[in-house]
This record gives C-alpha cells, structure tokens and sequence, in this order.
C-alpha cells in the first residue's frame, strides 16, 4: 500500500499534471490559431522576456519596477483583450459536458442546400446560421421566432422578398426547425475584411464566438461562402456545401 502511495505521489501525480496543462494549453493553442490572439500572445510572450532580462540579465531597477507592477494588472488586462477567446473556451466546455450535438437530417440538409443554390442563381442575398454545440438563443431572441420546419419554399419567401422585413437579418436553424429569422448577428472586427459587405461580416463573427456555421450568399454576386471558427470559405459549391453541412463544418477544419 505505502509503495502504491509512492508511486502516485512521486510518478503518477506528476504524469497527471504535466498530461492536463499540455491539453489545456493544446486546446488554447487550437482556439486561438489563425486569429489575432496568437499576434497578442506572442506580444506578451516578448514582454516576459524582456521582464526576465531587464530584471535578471541587466538589473535596470526602473524598468524593471515598470514592468513587474504591469504584470500584477496582467490578470484583468488579459481578462479584457481574451474576453471572446474566454466565452468561446467556457462555451465549448459547457455545451460538451451538458449539450447533446445538433444534426440535421439528410432532407433538411437537401431543402437547405436547395434554397441556397436558388438564391445564388437569382443573385438574392442570404444569411443562415446552423447552431451546433454553442446555444444561439440570446441571437433568436434579436429576431422573429418562427419554430417552423426547414423547407426550401419558407427560406426563399424570407430571402427572396427584398421588401420583407426579415429579408435582412439572418435565419436560424437548429435540428429539424427554421427557430427564428431576421435575427441580428454580431459583425466581425477582422480588419482585412473591407471588400466584404455587412452580410459576410455578421456571420464571421457570429463564428468567432460560437462554433455555429454560417452561410452567406452574397447579394451583388450570388458566391455562396461559409463561416466557420472564425474562418470565411468563399466560393463554395452546392455539393460542397452539402458535405459541409452534413459534417458541422467539421470538413473546414
């Protein structure tokens, strides 16, 4: 017994630990790749070493003093320049540990991919998010709600009207239901996103903080895209979009 309590307290502890900060960082790492974040963590990264060097290599006391009071706010600033990183991390835990895994069906998916390839051939805008993991009710509520089953012909009436009040927001859908429409969207902050109208932003930034996807059709081209984990893809096909769907996005990975 007192060698089994040697081995967890000495070796298996350990193993436990350095196994959990590795997954831990690994999964950051994957949330914050491809984004501005990465840009910040190197930033603070260059601002640790300068600390260790300033204070330790070279021993410059102002310096030092500056940079040391900085990291006893560090917690709060970085609390505030993370804060979507933070929500979407708490989000994917939440809806992992206590959220079952949307799916629509192969007819919904056909009756969706339908109404988008009619759109693009009319050039007629659109803008349909499909929830997955991360709840979109705070984003319903913004809209109409419709709880109506998926079918081509309701998403062409709300898109096709450009009169309709419910043509402009977007379009959410959750299992085998249409929830809501005309539904505001957050817009994305992405600075190298300027050729894009207000359509394209809203659903990169819908991705941003949730793991929704979101499909654009744009309104002066007819191109379909698809956001998702903060990630735009133009130029999608009809059948590409079918297998994109039917995987949750997960094909873009």
């Amino acid at each position: 017994m007192k060698a089994m309590s040697y081995i967890y307290n000495v070796y298996i502890v350990n193993i436990l630990d350095i196994l959990i900060l590795a997954l831990i960082f690994y999964r950051l790492i994957l949330i914050i790749k491809g984004t501005r974040a990465i840009q910040i963590v190197i930033g603070i990264l260059f601002i640790l070493g300068l600390t260790i060097v300033a204070r330790d290599v070279f021993h410059l006391k102002a310096l030092s003093w500056l940079l040391e009071n900085f990291w006893l706010a560090a917690v709060i600033i970085f609390a505030v320049i993370f804060q979507n990183e933070i929500r979407n991390i708490l989000a994917q835990i939440g809806s992992q540990l206590w959220c079952a895994k949307s799916k629509i069906e192969d007819s919904y998916v056909t009756e969706i991919v339908e109404a988008v390839e009619d759109l693009s051939k009319s050039i007629m805008g659109g803008l349909i998010a499909l929830e997955n993991e991360v709840g979109l009710k705070n984003f319903m509520e913004t809209g109409i709600v419709l709880d109506a089953s998926i079918s081509r012909e309701l998403l062409l009436s709300i898109f096709k009207n450009k009169s309709a009040p419910l043509h402009d927001g977007a379009v959410i859908i959750f299992n085998r239901k249409i929830m809501a429409a005309g539904c505001l969207l957050p817009l994305s902050h992405e600075t190298n996103f300027k050729l894009f109208g207000t359509r394209h932003r809203a659903a990169l930034g819908l991705s941003e903080v949730t793991d929704a996807l979101v499909i654009v059709v744009s309104e002066e081209t007819g191109k379909i895209s698809v956001a998702y984990n903060g990630k735009l893809h133009g130029n999608v096909s009809a059948s590409r979009l079918k297998e994109i769907i039917k995987s949750n996005g997960k094909v873009l990975k």
